[in-house]
């Protein structure tokens, strides 16, 4: 695909999917589809993931050093969901860039222009990732169910930012309008997910030694354990893209002079 094209793509503000997607009728044939996939992206997956994560990480745990935060500590867990949420906003739209040309095109996802798309969608992205986690965590506070509902109806913002991009305002509305119906659906995907997001972290950083565990090597391994969380990127993304063929996609915003 000529160069041109592809940096119409940052000119006019959002990707095109230019391919067939499957449906997304099964919870089981879309998390095998979504191994397939992120194993076949796996060294892309890594290196994007590794390029954003890693130098934060080891310099959070400088900082953190210098400053006597312990290493087990609330302030030392604060610290690390924050930075996940701020670096996974620049890491997330980067990867999703990097699949679609993969499955539009079978070739090797582009780093450079995958990181430029991250950048380019990094506060969009972190500003509707924290209204999730705001209205997630409200929901949740009240009782449990509601917490989970307002987690399914809102599992594609991060895809819409990073596939719509300029074409759509209203993220969780849209994320909304996309998983209405289909809760179920989603929930059967994102059970297994979540237990293996939370069991996995929980055993590695238990066999380095936990918060005993040297600083640098606290860092390198959340970063390497950020690269398995791109798993829920691959999935969301299928999801996504198994989803929007039946429904009204977003149209461009119109020029108010026309």
């Amino acid at each position: 695909m000529p160069a041109r094209v592809k940096e119409s793509e940052f000119e006019r503000g959002y990707l095109e999917i230019g391919f067939p997607s499957q449906r997304f009728d099964s919870a089981w044939n879309l998390l095998l589809l979504s191994a397939r996939v992120y194993f076949s992206n796996f060294p892309f997956l890594a290196t994007v993931t590794l390029i954003v994560f890693l130098p934060a990480k080891l310099a959070i745990q400088l900082v953190s050093d210098s400053l006597d935060v312990p290493k087990g500590g609330l302030a030392a867990y604060l610290t690390m969901d924050l930075s996940d949420l701020v670096l996974g906003a620049l890491a997330v739209p980067a990867a999703i860039y990097g699949l679609l040309e993969r499955l539009r095109s079978g070739k090797a996802p582009p780093l450079t222009r995958s990181l430029r798309w991250g950048w380019r969608q990094w506060g969009k992205t972190l500003w509707n990732k924290l209204k999730v986690e705001i209205t997630v965590t409200l929901w949740g506070a009240l009782f449990l169910i509601p917490g989970i509902i307002a987690m399914v109806r809102l599992v594609f913002t991060d895809a819409i930012v990073a596939v719509e991009a300029d074409k759509v305002t209203a993220v969780l509305e849209r994320s909304r309008d996309l998983s209405r119906g289909i809760g179920w659906r989603i929930f059967a995907v994102l059970v297994p997910v979540m237990i293996v997001e939370l069991a996995v972290p929980l055993l590695i950083l238990d066999a380095i030694g936990g918060s005993s565990a040297p600083r640098p090597l606290i860092a390198t391994v959340d970063s390497l354990l950020s690269i398995g969380g791109q798993w829920s990127t691959v999935i969301v993304l299928l999801m996504y893209l198994g989803v929007i063929p039946a429904t009204r996609p977003a149209q461009p915003k119109r020029s108010a002079a026309r």
